[in-house]
């Protein structure tokens, strides 16, 4: 049932079409939130709450980089490599038929 859970999760993270806009601009190479927001045309909080649930299901990975000479620093995400295939038979062998 545990790896039926995850699976879900992440179905769960990318049902929904912003996030999934999300994954294909970062299919891209590594942006930070602003670009991604301007990118969008949503609002930097939209953004950052979108990414946050598909970084705590391990489908991105952000990192926080210092400007140089400058009093602030950005975040940048990365996509992660996953893959999701689903099947009726991969379902009932997670479940444990």
């Amino acid at each position: 049932m545990e790896k039926l859970e995850k699976l879900a999760k992440t179905l769960g993270a990318l049902s929904h079409p912003l996030r999934l806009r999300i994954i294909a601009l970062l299919g891209g190479g590594e942006m930070y939130l602003s670009e991604i927001a301007n990118h969008l045309g949503v609002s930097r909080a939209l953004t950052k709450i979108h990414l946050k649930k598909l970084e705590k299901n391990g489908l991105v990975r952000s990192k926080i980089v210092l400007v140089e000479g400058e009093a602030r620093a950005l975040r940048y995400y990365t996509l992660q490599d996953f893959d999701i295939h689903v099947t009726p038979k991969l379902l009932a062998e997670m479940r444990g038929d």
